[in-house]
Order: C-alpha cells, then structure tokens, then sequence
C-alpha cells in the first residue's frame, strides 16, 4: 500500500483508486514530473487525463511544448488502443515494448505511462482481458527495457472490479485496506503472492495465476509475505502448479508457510501437484 506518489525509477507499476478527476489530475502530474526529471518520455493515455491537460496547459511546464519536443505523447483510449491495433493483451505489450524501446532509441531514459482505465474496467467486455493485460504488463515492467507505469481507477467502480485490478499490481493507493486482500506480482524475475488469500478471493488468484507469464526452467512463488491462505487458497496454487508439471515445468513454492507444507501433504495435495519447499528466494 502507497500513500504518495512514488519517487518513482524505471519499472515501478503503480495502481491508484481515485476520488475525483481533480485528485487524477494531481496524481498524474507529479508522477509524470518524475520521468520528466529524470530524462524519460511520457506518454498519457485516457480521456480524463487528456481533458485534464487542456484544462491545465500549464502543467509539467507547459505541455505544449512538451507535445512539440516529443518528449510527450498524449492518447485517448480509442486513439491508444487504435494505435496497438484494438485491445488485447498482445497487442497492447507490443505497443508498449515499441515505444519504451523508441524513447530509448530517442535518448531517452526510458518511459512513463499514465493511464486512466477506468472506462475497460467497468466494461464487461474488456474487464477480464484488461486484468490479464495488467498482470502480464507487471512482468514486463519488472523486467523489460525501462517502464513505469501508473494506472488510474475510480474509486466508484464495483467492488470486485476494484479487487481484481488491485490484486495484480505491486504498488496500491486506496483509501480501502480491506479492497486489496492480495496482490500477486513480479519483483524482478520472482512472482510474489502476498497478503490474504481466502475462498473469496481463490478464484481471483486461479486467474491472475493463469495469466502469469512463465519462462523455461523452474516457476517460482515466493510467499514470503503471504500472512493467509485457506484450502480454497491452496488449491488454487495446486491447480496451477499441476498445470505447469503436465507442460514439463516443475514448481518451487518459496518460503511457504510451516501450516501450508502440512496441509499441502494432509490434502494429498503433494501426490496431484508435485512441487519443492525451498526456504529461501
């Protein structure tokens, strides 16, 4: 949980529920000041927030100038997702490993996005693909070429919307603590799984883990932060390690609980989903 804005270096992936677009405006000014004093291009995608710039031409010093010089690019979301040739989450990490890569080509330090989404996250349609599009986008900032990101929701969008966006970013602000019961993650090259996992939320963590994007080798889960899990939970986290195993790709549970490794063998959990308890990541 966040209660500022970040200072924000490449491959911090920030989500923050907002009250009002005043609050927006705010928000995403000084996280884009951030990239700007720190020599990155910027690039604004929503409706609200290119609203807030016509508003506000004085922002950032001048965002006009900033337009002119190329160091910024401002979207709306039609625009945006025109751009990536409509919205999927292929096409949207294409989009943005060619313009992260063209800012550096440009001499830039790398590259900031402000998005509002709020508009794909209340759309039945594009809700479940924008929090797989979310969560494959955190690998990518973790470990692609010099990323950050910012994604605005606002606070009045349903519950469970607001759960499902937040539990698939490192880096929340909400005015909620109980909105953001776990967040599955990637710190570098490690997905991390913290905070309470309970039959409420398992169907949650058995799609965000599905989406997770998985290299050859070992797959790893760190649960060193991970304060609750019930058999819901565990089962999850069986469903996908067994998927794994049937592709040839055995998982390590890092730094798993004493009561989880008890109840994974009480389960029979150990004889469906074949996994490793290695107690450091």
């Amino acid at each position: 949980m966040v209660s500022e804005v970040p200072t924000s270096t490449a491959h911090d992936h920030v989500c923050w529920i907002y009250r009002d677009d005043a609050e927006l405006h705010a928000v995403g000014m000084e996280f884009l000041a951030g990239g700007l004093a720190q020599g990155e291009r910027l690039l604004c995608v929503g409706d609200r927030m290119a609203e807030g710039l016509r508003r506000d031409p004085g922002a950032l010093g001048g965002a006009a100038a900033l337009i002119a010089a190329g160091t910024l690019e401002v979207l709306t979301l039609t625009e945006a997702y025109e751009a990536a040739g409509g919205f999927s989450t292929e096409r949207q990490r294409a989009f943005y490993d060619a313009a992260t890569r063209r800012a550096l080509t440009d001499g830039y330090t790398g590259l900031r996005v402000l998005a509002d989404v709020t508009a794909l996250a209340g759309d039945p349609v594009h809700h479940d693909e924008l929090v797989r599009w979310e969560h494959v986008a955190d690998e990518f900032i973790a470990n692609g070429p010099g990323m950050s990101a910012l994604c605005g929701y606002r606070a009045d969008l349903p519950e469970a919307a607001l759960a499902d966006v937040t539990s698939v970013h490192p880096l929340v602000h909400t005015t909620a603590d109980d909105a953001v019961p776990f967040r599955l993650f990637f710190d570098g090259r490690r997905l991390v799984l913290a905070g309470d996992v309970d039959t409420l939320g398992a169907e949650r963590l058995v799609r965000a883990l599905r989406s997770s994007p998985v290299e050859s080798g070992a797959p790893a889960l760190d649960l060193t932060d991970l304060r609750f899990a019930d058999v819901a939970a565990y089962r999850a986290i069986a469903a996908w390690a067994r998927a794994l195993a049937d592709d040839g790709e055995p998982v390590e549970l890092w730094n798993a609980p004493a009561l989880l490794r008890r109840t994974w063998q009480l389960l029979g959990l150990d004889e469906w989903a074949s996994v490793s308890f290695p107690s450091t990541a």
